[in-house]
């Protein structure tokens, strides 16, 4: 049965009231505030602000300060304790877990009422890729995700990922659009769950594959060469390989719905002698139809690498400007990754990027949004987070009716992401200087990037005050900064342990260059008292300004 033309059906009703609302920005928006305030006008944080008297968007601006997650924490704190009616009146069902400014992980709330309205966003995203891509469903989706849970709080509410939450929950019938069983996710040895995503993959008809991260898609890739003899001789034999470190449970989930297949098994064979012993996705999913994940920001080095394994010619889609917080953007086609402003699913402001750090912040509305610029967005979500600066820089890209079209720049100034790890420079600069401190070594400055090396790992940039260090020193400084990374960022730890993220470099900088960089960009015109070298940088031709002497690796 062809799914597409129902699920089009199904879901044009909703593309038809979006685009509505998308004529209308200010009405929609002012309409959606006030409901979301009546809503949750008893609430203890509706009472503390009065959302009972709010009667306009001007009211609301007025009595409800800006916030960030550390003015939230204390209300987040009492609903992680189980306590109900805090900030909205749904109690959590989840906890979505992401990195902060400090080694204390930020817990978004994720109500049932929260998730139903990112799924109407989902589901018009879905609409309009149906609509361009109708044959995405002739196979099976192969989608990878991040575990549903990974701890609970004393309240015993789960805390995790949102997509494994959601993945888990599917009805059974839409289960079976999917490759892989959820419990797949749920696999702690890296290798073993790259290993087994592509053992039950490989087997089947894909046409879809989404992984919000794409970096994700280029390491299960690149893994293609290392196990695809092993994969072949499993599919001819019906078996999951028993060296793999997997729980009693999970082996045998995936080995419930395995059988020989020699015949599969014969035909990679013959397409890996096509290529000289080389396999490639291109070559068996040959019904692979669209690729979904993030373009846009840091992630999209990775998109030219894709081409390898999907030729030049696979569509790809952006997921649109999606975070635990919210979804807030929905991509109508496949160029770009800019995306109508999803306006009917949060309340949004927007503060110029030159004026974010001004007391007297100028508040911008959908409407009054300018083509070309970039703002940073502030968030009034169904889940509780109240004009919450969520430190996004977003660029206005076109308008769709009379809606802002955008797509997500950087993280704030101080944020480096290339893998979903969110590093701040303040943990960089504490990790380094904590390093140094344990080994008694001096510093005379320091600053890290983002370097590619088949996959995106962190260079330390490093002046030592003793240019006679011995290299042992020098790696052990590096093992320290690693060491110490992992502490303060969680996320940081799970992409090294993924391997989404490569092992870190030191890069030993030349005496005196550091200084030399200041006295250029100061005689360029940067105010000399205003100037300070950044701990961390997006800048992935930072290290060009500097004559690099050694280069340490673990």
């Amino acid at each position: 049965m062809a799914i597409a033309p129902y699920a089009i059906k199904m879901y044009g009703l909703k593309a038809r009231t979006f685009e509505k609302a998308t004529k209308s920005p200010l009405e929609s928006q002012r309409r959606l505030l006030l409901q979301l305030l009546a809503r949750n006008k008893n609430t203890v944080f509706g009472k503390k602000y009065n959302f009972a008297r709010m009667r306009s968007i001007e009211d609301y601006q007025a009595r409800v300060p800006l916030n960030d997650y550390e003015t939230l924490r204390p209300h987040i704190e009492y609903l992680m304790r189980g306590e109900s009616n805090i900030l909205t009146i749904d109690r959590p069902v989840l906890f979505g877990v992401t990195s902060g400014t400090t080694g204390k992980p930020k817990f978004i709330p994720v109500t049932e009422y929260s998730r139903r309205k990112k799924r109407e966003v989902m589901d018009v995203w879905t609409y309009y890729i149906l609509r361009d891509h109708p044959k995405m469903f002739n196979g099976k989706i192969l989608a990878i995700v991040s575990p549903e849970k990974e701890g609970s709080t004393i309240g015993n509410i789960p805390f995790g990922a949102e997509s494994g939450h959601a993945y888990k929950n599917m009805p059974d019938m839409v289960k079976k659009l999917y490759v892989l069983p959820y419990e797949v996710f749920e696999i702690k040895d890296y290798d073993a769950k790259y290993y087994c995503i592509l053992r039950v993959a490989m087997e089947q008809n894909v046409s879809t594959i989404a992984s919000l991260n794409p970096s994700t898609i280029l390491l299960l890739c690149q893994r293609i060469g290392k196990v695809k003899d092993r994969i072949i001789d499993d599919i001819k034999e019906g078996t999951l390989n028993r060296e793999l470190d997997l729980r009693y449970d999970i082996r045998k989930k995936i080995e419930k719905s395995l059988r020989p297949n020699p015949k599969r098994a014969d035909e990679l064979v013959r397409l890996s002698e096509k290529r000289g012993g080389e396999l490639l996705p291109m070559d068996f999913w040959p019904g692979l139809d669209i690729i979904a994940c993030w373009k846009g920001g840091t992630v999209g080095i990775y998109l030219p690498h894709l081409k390898k394994y999907f030729g030049d010619n696979i569509a790809i889609r952006d997921f649109g400007y999606l975070s635990s917080e919210a979804r807030a953007s929905i991509p109508l086609g496949d160029e770009g990754c800019s995306g109508t402003l999803a306006i009917m699913s949060n309340f949004y402001e927007f503060v110029p990027m030159e004026d974010i750090c001004k007391d007297d912040k100028k508040f911008l509305l959908a409407h009054q949004l300018e083509v070309g610029r970039e703002y940073y967005i502030i968030l009034t979500t169904h889940a509780g987070l109240y004009r919450y600066n969520i430190d996004d820089v977003i660029k206005v890209t076109g308008v769709f009716n009379n809606t802002p079209v955008i797509e997500f720049k950087q993280k704030g100034s101080m944020v480096c992401s290339v893998t979903g790890e969110k590093l701040y420079e303040s943990q960089v600069n504490e990790a380094v200087n904590r390093a140094a401190a344990s080994i008694g070594v001096d510093l005379q400055c320091f600053s890290a990037f983002v370097e590619w090396s088949g996959a995106p790992r962190y260079a330390f940039l490093v002046e030592f005050e003793n240019k006679d260090l011995p290299k042992k020193t020098k790696e052990e400084l590096l093992k320290i900064i690693e060491s110490e990374l992992s502490k303060l960022n969680a996320e940081y730890l799970t992409k090294r342990r993924s391997q989404r993220l490569s092992h870190p470099i030191l890069k030993v900088v030349a005496g005196g260059d550091f200084e030399k960089y200041r006295h250029k960009k100061v005689a360029e015109g940067t105010h000399d008292g205003q100037f300070k070298i950044p701990k961390l940088t997006n800048d992935m031709n930072f290290h060009k300004n500097f004559d690099i002497t050694e280069e340490i690796e673990l």
